[in-house]
């Protein structure tokens, strides 16, 4: 007896709009962001979020055991913090911000400047020879990572090298917490074709615009539906789009010192919302170790079979 199987599927597709555009899910959702947000807050930003009003979230080094390297006391790191930050001529509030900010800080202790010099602790911020300790929070891991280095004959297998230091967050942990957190409430979690129709002869389009309406989403979603569930579980089955970047970036207005982040965005939230300086969809996953870190030998050894 030949067996046939049947794939049901309840598509749905949404009303044309004052402009042409529609949308067509090959399976119904069951949640629609952009139902419940009016038109004003589509045009400015999405859900962060809420401000914490407690002193910690404007003081990044509240709680911390000690000064951040190179300084040797929290009283120059003010000082040295105020004297490269804000306006070149130091008007009135910079002043005032100066009795406030540092002198009047709790930590303040004039009896650490003894021998105080500016060139020195700029020399420190430059110069520092990677001897300081940086501390990670707890959800953050440190590995090894293994690349293959080519030589330079072509008969010659690739060399394999080690690079220590590098620091990252596990994934699975900042997916939970991205999905639990109120910014989820504007992720799309299944995705769709947008079709644009003409007006005048009515013939239609497809619009790609988005991640989530692209053919490679509406093709993994295919497939991880065709995917057996998990035992016990009637949980709805989403993808979560992982969008990487890393550049360089300057840690602070003083010094050069620099460092390689690796970012996190996710596709599931739309790119105007994702793209906004206050969205808050940057998420930090991990710190590359730089060339200048490396260990010289590693560094000669790398050098000589580029």
């Amino acid at each position: 007896i030949r067996r046939v199987l049947l794939t049901l599927r309840d598509s749905l597709q949404t009303a044309f709009t004052a402009i042409g555009l529609c949308r067509n899910y090959p399976r119904r959702p069951s949640f629609e962001p952009d139902k419940f947000i009016s038109s004003s807050l589509l045009a400015s930003t999405c859900p962060t979020i809420a401000d914490v009003l407690d002193t910690q979230r404007h003081d990044p080094f509240h709680g911390a055991s000690g000064p951040p390297f190179p300084f040797p006391n929290m009283t120059i790191y003010r000082l040295m913090t105020w004297m490269n930050s804000g306006s070149h001529q130091k008007s009135e509030a910079e002043v005032s911000r100066l009795v406030k900010d540092v002198i009047q800080a709790e930590d303040f202790n004039l009896k650490d400047l003894d021998g105080f010099s500016v060139r020195k602790n700029l020399r420190a911020l430059d110069n520092n020879g990677g001897k300081g300790t940086v501390t990670f929070p707890d959800d953050w891991l440190e590995t090894d990572i293994t690349i293959e280095i080519p030589t330079r004959s072509k008969e010659d297998s690739s060399r394999s090298f080690s690079i220590p230091g590098f620091h990252y967050r596990p994934l699975v942990a900042v997916i939970r917490a991205a999905f639990a957190d109120i910014q989820a409430g504007a992720f799309h979690l299944l995705p769709f074709q947008r079709i644009w129709k003409d007006p005048l002869d009515d013939h239609q389009e497809r619009v790609f615009d988005e991640l989530y309406s692209s053919d490679s989403w509406l093709e993994a979603q295919d497939n991880l539906h065709r995917q057996p569930q998990e035992p016990g579980c009637s949980l709805e089955r989403v993808i979560a789009g992982l969008m990487f970047f890393s550049d360089a970036t300057h840690l602070a207005t003083f010094g050069t010192a620099k460092a390689w982040p690796l970012y996190l965005y996710f596709g599931n939230l739309t790119k105007y919302a994702r793209s906004a300086p206050k969205s808050g969809a940057c998420h930090i996953v991990g710190f590359f170790p730089s060339v200048g870190d490396l260990p010289p030998v590693l560094y000669v050894s790398l050098t000589l079979n580029l």
